[in-house]
């Protein structure tokens, strides 16, 4: 019999002789010095004198007592004797603390702010490392305050039994606050730049208002790693990262200066692919748009080409799963530019035999799956995986979504593709808002507001807080001297598990104007469902249908008498006719929305054409309109972007003439930028001379410019020129008594949430008796 089997054989021989041994004896050794009866060890263990000697009862054993939470060290030993196997647990008790919690040598910080810092309760058991821990956030929040040298000692004293009493003994040093942050020998890249990447903001940029600069030792770890990373995108491929050293400065504060060896920034020479079977290679570097020769070799500009290729190896006919690219650098003759080559680890082709969600712990499964490309017995491709997860992100749902392949030991199928599993992994985050502030813009004044929404919202689940089944939910209440609102809104996108969005609506919106006050209540649902053209047979957009029913009602009209067109009006006239009127309108739409991002968009565009009929009602009319957004990455390596608009849109009554809160205006900060609100319309004046008045038209056009450069984040410098005009009549084109062109500049603050734009704007050309509004500001993304 060979060595190998005469080694195992004897083995398997002892522990059959173990576990056939009686056990004589069960003791417990206490290793924490408390005293007292260890007996409710015993009670827990199912090892008992005079059973059979089981090591895997033992091991069971062991882990019930760690799962109690009772005890800090545990193990067993067993050993064999004459009257058969001695097993012993050796145990070391946690202490049941007793407070309070008393502090010696604190000067900053007081007893009951270390006391919480601590977190330590009356009565529970903790062991010397759940000390040492509650040491650890006492010295983390006295590190946060810029006391680098602290030192916090638990020290805890034994009283009876396995009751204890705890001392923190505080040595807090020196206090140094930090003046700053100094990046020595960092010459090829901005300390702006460097600054941002660790956090550090001046204290103009709002980012900073609701952060703290780094300051912990963790924190300032991560600070190298992310001065190093910004080095490495910008091909300091060598770059080395030391300190902070601790360079004192004026009035006893400190500059945390980390040491930059840059080394030298490198350029990509040739560019080569090996390993590659399954495509073409001019085929796959096509398909993965690789970096050009002589740009920058930087870290992440590599990583996803590399990416980019595994994607395209990963789809199409050969369609190869777990394909992998690493990435090499070779050097060349010449010492900053090194030659690129991506070797391809190809995969092998994949069925997919169930897709799996994991991580979702409110959000439904079908939420999910919705968006996946991808079903059982579908090949596995990369792109579409890719298109997935990318849909799942733009949720906003998540904060991490990834997914990956699992084995299934199914086998392969008749074409030789092995049966594997895929799986979605998501983390949820916070997907609701409540916010209570104060707004403000030139056209509404100051007004009070109070929002609450939730993205991903279930209007049936109040047991899971209304979360979780893909719906949106928003609730508004605004109160100012010039605008007041109330308004309730739910949007189901996919209707009966379709891809038929619903959306209804309630309002209550009031608005004071300088001549009337107007009063809109009402409601509208729509139903929007995705539209597909011939040859490709993609969607192409959404064709959409409404009802809605409105109650306007006028107040406070003016009382005098105004010229408009050769003819008397007043708005008390208006009020007579068309006030206390109810209006039910069909609403028929497409609308189109490719942008990358709904807040601030750098590409993409936004189209919507619709139809409104009201034939029956107190007012009878039809409305048709365009309005169209474009965005465009101009210059992707600085963002900046260009943003083009054109709006046009024409109304008339069936019968009787529009009512002039029907009529169309342009002007003001969500229009035409510097010309005062409403202003570019057809006016009146009132009688006798005087004061104008917009009085509306019935058919507008507007075009909107706007380049848009970041200078820090969260603010990004404009420059804009709005043109438009209004028409008396329907389709009427003859705009030359009211068009308006308008050139400026602006400044957008990115406050997450809370956005602010403010533009400085002069006409070229400004219609009669308009006025000018040469500085606007308004709350809110782009109009």
């Amino acid at each position: 019999m060979p060595m190998k089997m005469k080694v195992f054989a004897l083995v398997a021989l002892l522990s059959s002789a173990a576990r056939a041994a009686e056990v004589s004896e069960v003791r417990v050794e206490a290793l924490d010095g408390f005293g007292g009866d260890t007996g409710s060890v015993l009670v827990r263990c199912q090892t008992k004198a005079g059973s059979q000697y089981d090591p895997v009862t033992v091991t069971r054993d062991v882990n019930s007592l760690r799962d109690s939470g009772e005890f800090e060290t545990i193990s067993a030993d067993a050993k064999r004797t004459a009257a058969g196997i001695e097993v012993t647990f050796k145990v070391k008790r946690k202490m049941r603390y007793s407070g309070p919690l008393a502090v010696e040598g604190n000067d900053y910080f007081s007893e009951s702010r270390i006391s919480k810092e601590a977190d330590l309760k009356d009565g529970y058991l903790y062991g010397e490392g759940d000390l040492a821990a509650a040491a650890a956030r006492v010295r983390l929040a006295y590190q946060k305050k810029d006391f680098a040298d602290v030192k916090v000692t638990p020290v805890a004293t034994v009283k009876e039994g396995n009751d204890a009493s705890v001392k923190f003994i505080i040595d807090e040093g020196r206090r140094q606050k930090v003046n700053g942050f100094v990046f020595a020998g960092a010459d090829s890249i901005e300390a702006s730049v460097l600054s941002e990447a660790v956090g550090d903001y001046p204290w103009w940029n709002p980012k900073g208002w609701f952060s703290d600069s780094p300051t912990t030792p963790d924190e300032l770890a991560r600070c190298r790693d992310q001065i190093a990373e910004v080095y490495r995108n910008e091909g300091y491929l060598d770059v080395k990262v030391t300190g902070p050293d601790r360079v004192p400065c004026s009035d006893g504060e400190v500059d945390l200066r980390f040491n930059v060896q840059e080394g030298k920034a490198y350029k990509i020479g040739r560019i080569s692919i090996s390993g590659l079977t399954c495509y073409p290679e001019n085929v796959v570097r096509e398909k993965s748009e690789l970096p050009q020769v002589g740009a920058v070799a930087g870290e992440k500009t590599l990583v996803d080409a590399a990416h980019r290729i595994m994607v395209v190896v990963g789809s199409g006919d050969a369609g190869l799963a777990d394909t992998r690219v690493d990435v090499k650098r070779v050097p060349t003759q010449s010492d900053d530019v090194v030659d690129i080559v991506f070797n391809i680890s190809e995969g092998v082709p994949v069925v997919i035999n169930e897709v799996k969600i994991r991580g979702n712990d409110y959000t439904k499964d079908k939420v999910i799956r919705r968006e996946i490309a991808l079903g059982p017995g579908d090949r596995m491709l990369a792109d579409r995986a890719e298109r997935s997860q990318k849909r799942l992100e733009n949720l906003d749902y998540f904060s991490r979504v990834r997914y990956y392949l699992e084995p299934t030991g199914r086998g392969k199928d008749a074409n030789g593709a092995e049966y594997r599993d895929l799986v979605y992994e998501v983390e949820e985050k916070n997907t609701g808002s409540f916010m209570v502030g104060v707004g403000a813009s030139s056209v509404d004044s100051v007004y009070v507001s109070a929002e609450v929404s939730q993205n991903n919202f279930d209007l049936f689940a109040p047991g899971r807080l209304f979360r979780g089944a893909g719906q949106k939910g928003r609730a508004y209440v605004a109160a100012g001297p010039r605008y007041q609102s109330v308004e309730l809104g739910v949007v189901e996108p996919y209707l009966f598990d379709r891809h038929l969005e619903l959306s209804v609506d309630a309002y209550r919106r009031m608005r004071w104007y300088d001549q009337y006050d107007l009063i809109r209540s009402g409601a509208q649902a729509s139903l929007a469902y995705p539209v597909k053209f011939w040859p490709t047979w993609e969607p192409f957009g959404r064709f959409g249908v409404g009802v809605s029913g409105e109650f306007i009602e006028f107040d406070d009209t003016d009382n005098g008498t105004w010229m408009f067109e050769g003819r008397e009006v007043s708005y008390r006239m208006e009020d007579e006719l068309y006030g206390d009127a109810f209006e039910p309108v069909l609403h028929l739409f497409w609308a189109k929305d490719s942008r990358d991002n709904f807040r601030m968009p750098t590409r993409g565009h936004r189209t919507k054409v619709f139809v409104d009929l009201a034939p029956g009602g107190d007012n009878e009319y039809w409305r048709v309109g365009v309005n169209h957004r474009s965005y465009f990455n101009v210059w992707k390596r600085y963002n900046h972007v260009l943003m083009t608009g054109f709006r046009a849109e024409t109304i008339d009554g069936f019968s009787d003439e529009v009512p002039i809160y029907n009529r169309m205006f342009l002007g003001g900060p969500k229009s035409i930028r510097g010309i005062e609100y409403r202003h570019v319309a057809p006016m009146a004046q009132r009688r006798g001379g005087g004061d104008w008045d917009p009085w509306g038209g019935q058919t507008l056009f507007c075009a909107n410019f706007e380049y848009t450069v970041p200078i820090v984040k969260m603010f990004r410098v404009a420059v804009f020129s709005d043109l438009g005009s209004v028409g008396v009549d329907e389709f009427d084109l003859d705009f030359s008594d009211t068009f308006a062109w308008t050139v400026g500049v602006g400044l957008r603050i990115d406050i997450p949430m809370f956005p602010i734009r403010l533009d400085f704007a002069t006409p070229i050309e400004e219609p009669d008796h308009a006025e000018k509004e040469v500085f606007s500001f308004t709350i809110g993304y782009d109009f």
